[in-house]
């Protein structure tokens, strides 16, 4: 009872609890005020329940059989903690109404394993006398001291156990739905699909492509409420040597609808999906399933546990094969019309900002072949320089640099493949790959082709000379044999002393016909846009600046590649 507010608090000795009197004190006058002491907040005054307090009479006993219970917070939590007591024997499981959690009873046999529950998550509550379920005690509590007051240590009831065993039960096949989900396992040799009507029938044709034994048996599907449907299809798939293909069970599992399981006895009473990974033995679960009916457990995301109910006896899958017989008459052979392919589109040179615009070499015409000759006269290029001369248009490379160097002519650009040069900034249109190249322009490994956006021009690799051939064309004219006065001294001493006549030695390559032919050799490797092997000629000719320069573009040009 709530004591009035009042603006003057008083102090009442009848307030606290009675003392006993001493012996020699008289006894009090007797008071209008009774003592009475306080009652204290003790744990069994707080309402259980949210619907209101517990009623004044007390609740029935608890039955003999259950003594704790245990709060999981998770299925999957209380599935590993009956996968680690499997051992211990049955134990009743409960779902919460209100929240996620799974509420499992214990029987005095289980209590080995409730030092196991914490490890899981769950919170053990003892059943008292009166059948209220209140949490174990404290680790390292024990008992009330000396001075405790009473009830100050004495555990809030949580619920009780009649309230929890009227929940609704949890089975252990819809546990074992939380199993971990892992791929297929490999290596099977027999596998079991249940899957719709429509999608069964393509999954029959396609065992039957791979060479897998395959039965079907009609079955229906049964909901909770009793429904059925019965468009469904039962399939076992078996090799009979080896296993069966593991993509043909991938895509089993992954169909919309159908599920790739695993039986766990022969007469498929109980069939657990593929993907799932139980940490309890199947037999567990088959021992909780009905004679005569059948359970499928798939994954949890999937649903709960559901029945079916086979529609008949199985037959060969080769039955359900819609596929049309073929007769043995020769097929009518119809012609199709071909339509006539268009005209041919011609190959042109346009501008396009994604074309290279580096310059590899430069076209030039026949009149500017005396400012050329001026140019390179005045700087030291004329060792390196190279000319292939052509019809009215004349193509310049080398050394790297001299190109862009030049003040006039046309830019172009090594495209390939071999020597073909594009002008720089334009592109082929139609676009055409190397082997379109080759059979359209007529490439060749004897000839230089360039390609321009004011024509076209196909140059002779026998044609390429060095650029100082603009100068120097043919050898001077040499006098050759002895004049008269020579003659007469020579005679003279020819007779006074004899001529010796020595063996001739042996022919041998001069050093610099080899020299001369390395680089005729690179030149022509150079055109075609080999610079490697054009660098590694050079290089054996004993030429290591131009060898560097053509090794600095061969590393270019893998650098444009990547």
């Amino acid at each position: 009872m709530s004591i009035p507010w009042r603006r003057k608090k008083r102090t009442f000795l009848s307030a606290f609890p009675a003392q006993q009197p001493s012996p020699s004190t008289p006894a009090d006058p007797p008071s209008r005020f009774q003592a009475r002491p306080l009652a204290r907040n003790v744990p069994e005054a707080v309402p259980a329940a949210p619907d209101g307090p517990w009623p004044e009479e007390p609740p029935p006993a608890a039955p003999s059989d259950w003594s704790a219970a245990v709060r999981f917070p998770s299925a999957r939590a209380a599935l590993g903690h009956v996968a680690a007591t499997a051992e211990l024997g049955p134990r009743g499981l409960r779902r919460h109404p209100h929240d996620h959690s799974v509420w499992t009873l214990l029987t005095p046999e289980h209590r080995p394993g409730l030092r196991l529950a914490a490890g899981y998550g769950g919170l053990v509550l003892e059943a008292g006398s009166d059948g209220r379920l209140r949490p174990g005690e404290p680790p390292g509590y024990t008992g009330p001291g000396e001075h405790t007051r009473p009830g100050e240590h004495t555990s809030r009831a949580v619920d009780h156990l009649d309230t929890v065993a009227a929940w609704d039960p949890v089975s252990l096949a819809e546990l074992a739905a939380h199993s971990p989900v892992a791929g297929p396992p490999s290596g099977l040799r027999e596998a079991v699909v249940l899957a719709p009507g429509a999608l069964a029938r393509w999954l029959l044709r396609r065992c039957l492509a791979t060479g897998v034994s395959t039965t079907f048996t009609h079955v229906e599907r049964l909901d909770r409420s009793g429904a059925a449907d019965a468009g469904w299809l039962l399939l076992r798939l078996s090799a009979e040597q080896g296993a069966v293909p593991a993509g043909l069970v991938e895509a089993c599992g992954r169909l919309p609808g159908t599920v790739a399981c695993r039986a766990a006895d022969t007469d498929c009473r109980l069939l657990v999906d593929l993907r799932l990974r139980l940490p309890l033995d199947e037999t567990l679960l088959l021992e909780e399933v009905p004679a005569g009916e059948h359970l499928v457990v798939e994954r949890a995301v999937s649903g709960p546990p559901w029945r079916w109910r086979p529609l008949g006896e199985p037959a060969a899958g080769e039955l359900l094969d819609a596929s049309p017989v073929l007769g043995d008459a020769a097929p009518v052979r119809i012609p199709v019309p071909v339509p006539a392919l268009g005209p041919p589109l011609p190959v042109r040179l346009v501008p396009s900002a994604r074309a290279p615009h580096r310059v590899d070499a430069v076209l030039i015409a026949d009149g500017e072949l005396d400012a050329l000759r001026r140019f390179l006269r005045s700087r030291p290029l004329h060792e390196t320089a190279v000319v292939a001369f052509g019809p009215g248009r004349h193509l310049v490379t080398e050394p790297p640099g001299l190109p862009q160097s030049l003040p006039f002519g046309t830019p172009v650009h090594q495209a390939g493949p071999g020597a073909l040069y594009v002008e720089s900034g334009c592109v082929l249109h139609p676009p055409l790959p190397d082997t379109a190249r080759d059979q359209v322009l007529g490439l060749g490994p004897d000839v230089i082709t360039v390609l321009c956006q004011d024509g076209a021009w196909r140059l002779r690799m026998r044609d390429v000379r060095p650029a100082w051939h603009l100068w120097v064309p043919e050898p001077p004219a040499f006098e050759t044999g002895l004049s008269r006065p020579a003659r007469e001294v020579l005679e003279r001493l020819a007779s006074v002393v004899p001529e010796s006549q020595p063996a001739a030695p042996a022919a041998v390559p001069t050093p610099e016909a080899e020299r001369r032919r390395l680089n005729q050799a690179a030149m022509e490797h150079s055109l075609r846009g080999e610079y490697r092997k054009a660098a590694e000629l050079l290089e054996q000719a004993g030429h290591f600046q131009r060898a560097a320069q053509m090794y600095e573009r061969a590393a270019a040009e893998l650098g444009e590649g990547s």
